[in-house]
This record gives structure tokens, sequence and C-alpha cells, in this order.
């Protein structure tokens, strides 16, 4: 019994609150669900949109301080200016390099800051969020301020999607030279060395799963908490991971696919 309890503990540590994590999940196909950027130069504004991204987020309402994890992705190829040429431009190798490096990537690793460690029912909660923003190759850590709110489900909120719904806004900064992105002298003045980005779209919780060793979505290989869709040297270090727990730890793991039957 003394080994059981022990072992309780151990897990308590190891899996920490995220035992209690909603998964929620963007719509891609929902055009709703977008991410802008802005390039405000001497002789010309820039505006570039995104609609449709991939975004899976896994925190726990009642403390969000608590080990929260995900992934927001950006096709680049889907950026629109206004003008085919220009889109055209910036797609290019001399630009992000579209073929080579076909999506910006935003990998949650935390929150802090909190106005308020709970979510409750449509109410504003400011945050920062911690993670690496990966563009064109390059990735940085980066700390950016958001705002989210929690919808439970309702027979309104059932009218913008199923589930339980987390809307969050995130504005901030990025210097193109920080991510290889040099501007040509041909367009000094019409590009900004510094770009303002802001990311907006509507998650729910329909299919995701409050198992933090399962897959973030119906898409395993996409499931940015799913241990199966992550890389091996990734693996070791995943608190989602069963595989990375002691042997006779893993015996005793509710989340653990591997287990022997009974």
């Amino acid at each position: 019994m003394k080994k059981i309890a022990k072992l309780s503990v151990l897990l308590t540590l190891v899996f920490g609150l995220n035992i209690f994590a909603q998964t929620f999940t963007v719509d891609s196909k929902d055009g709703r669900n977008q991410a802008s950027f802005i390039s405000d130069a001497p002789f010309e504004k820039i505006v570039g949109l995104s609609s449709g991204i991939d975004a899976t987020i896994m925190l726990n309402v009642n403390d969000l301080t608590a080990s929260a994890m995900g992934k927001v992705k950006v096709a680049i190829n889907n950026i629109k200016t206004g003008i085919d040429l220009r889109d055209e431009h910036l797609i290019s190798e001399n630009w992000l390099n579209a073929k080579k490096y076909p999506t910006a990537e935003f990998h949650l690793t935390g929150i802090k800051n909190a106005s308020s460690n709970k979510l409750n029912d449509a109410e504003k909660v400011s945050i920062t969020l911690v993670g690496k923003f990966s563009v064109h190759g390059v990735t940085k850590d980066i700390e950016v301020p958001a705002t989210l709110i929690y919808f439970k489900e309702s027979e309104k909120t059932k009218a913008k999607a199923p589930g339980n719904l987390l809307v969050a806004n995130s504005e901030f900064s990025i210097k193109l030279s920080d991510y290889g992105v040099n501007i040509p002298s041909m367009v000094l003045g019409k590009v900004n060395e510094e770009v303002k980005i802001n990311v907006n779209f509507v998650a729910s919780d329909a299919n995701g799963s409050s198992n933090p060793c399962g897959a973030c979505g119906p898409d395993k290989k996409e499931g940015a908490c799913n241990p199966c869709s992550m890389k091996k040297h990734e693996m070791k270090a995943n608190p989602c991971n069963p595989c990375s727990m002691k042997k006779e730890e893993m015996k005793s793991n509710p989340c653990n696919p591997c287990a022997p039957k009974k």
C-alpha cells in the first residue's frame, strides 16, 4: 500500500495538473480564425492576412499557469496582401521562402502574469504567453501578451461551434533580421524592419481530449500534445509522454497505452 501511495504522489508530480487539462482545437477551415501582419514603412504600409490557421492548445481552465502547452501554425502561402505580385515576392526564396519553410509557428510552453489563474465563463483574462516562435527556418524564445475568454457550452455558443470554447487574441512584434529575413535595397522605405503580428481564433474542446497523454485532436499526426507525433529526442522531455517514465512507474500509469493488459 505504501508503494502504491508513493507511486500516486510521484505520478501527480510528473503529470501535475495536466490531468485536469482541456484540449482546444481550431477549425482550420473557418476563415474567421486569422493571423495578420503589418509593416508600416515611410513609403508604404503593407497589411497581410492569413485565414484558416491551425491551433491546438492544452490548458487547465482552473489553473492557467499549470503546464499549458500547444501549437499555432500559419501557412505562409495563405498570406494575402491585396496585390498578387507582392504576394509572389513575399513567399519567394528572397523573402520568406515558403517552399522551404512553409509555415510560421508558435509553440506554447507556458503561461505567466495571468490577471486571473482561473477562466470563468465569459470573462476576459490577460496573460503572457511563453514559447518559441519560428519563421524562415529560425526559432526564437519569445514572450507575448494575449487575452483569453472561456465560454461554457450553451445554446448560444453552439451556433458558433460545439463544445466549450476558448477565444484567444495576441499581438506582438518581431524584427525581420532576427529571423534571417533581409530587406533588399530596392524596397528600402517600403518595408519596415519591425513587423507587427496579430493572431485571433476560437477553439473548441469538442474534438480534444481531457487525457494529456492522448492526441489533442482528431488528426493524431498533428497533435501538438500527442507524444506519438513527436520526434524521439523531443519525447524524452515530454511530460505527457508515458514512454519517458521509468518501467515501474508505467505499470500503474492510467495514461500509458503501452501498459500490458491484465
